[in-house]
């Protein structure tokens, strides 16, 4: 008990202010961990066909396109699967090319049997909104 009253007198106002500060730090971000909630698990059931849309097409245009916003997206349930209408913004750079900004309508099938998607079809539009 001597030994820790003359560890205490020795230390400044300061220290004992910057260890405390550094306790509560401590404590403060590890309860942030415990009490973390995480973010929307749930994912709408279009955002996977239109990320296989965007792959297959860079394979058959052979260019880099890369997924920018989902302007438009409905679908019907059938029974061998679901057929997805969509209107993406998409960003196609081939080659040395600068990046262009372009609209598609897109159509993919997802046969619920295999889980497996098909590209049916890809149409550049000019304008940003993509008629059904």
């Amino acid at each position: 008990m001597i030994l820790l009253k003359r560890t205490w007198s020795n230390l400044t106002k300061k220290s004992i202010i910057f260890m405390l500060f550094g306790a509560l730090l401590i404590i403060v971000s590890s309860s942030a961990e415990v009490y973390a909630q995480p973010g929307n698990m749930y994912e709408e059931p279009w955002h996977p066909a239109s990320r296989f849309a965007v792959k297959e097409a860079s394979k058959k245009e052979k260019a880099t396109i890369t997924l920018v916003k989902v302007k438009d997206a409905n679908f019907t349930t059938g029974e061998p699967g679901l057929d997805f209408n969509m209107c993406l913004e998409v960003k196609v750079k081939k080659g040395r090319k600068k990046a262009v900004t372009q609209f598609v309508q897109t159509n993919v099938f997802r046969d619920d049997k295999t889980m497996a998607y098909i590209l049916k079809s890809w149409v550049v539009k000019k304008e940003p909104e993509c008629g059904n």
